[in-house]
């Protein structure tokens, strides 16, 4: 089975306005929140690998 075709036992009215393809979404945003996550926990983990070390000099600002 295709992921763009609906079940073969769907009754779809072509003459509709609009149908919706709830597979097709569903797949869309499993992929959606998937990326989400994804790109959370390299953030997260980006920010905790570089603030990880203790005591960073602050610059003097000279007057």
């Amino acid at each position: 089975m295709s992921v763009f075709c609906p079940s073969p036992g769907a009754d779809i009215d072509y003459d509709a306005d609009f149908v919706y393809d709830y597979h097709t979404l569903r797949v869309g945003g499993l992929v959606f929140a998937g990326v989400i996550v994804f790109l959370s926990i390299i953030l997260l983990a980006g920010k905790s690998t570089t603030t990880s070390c203790v005591g960073y000099p602050r610059p003097v600002e000279e007057e």
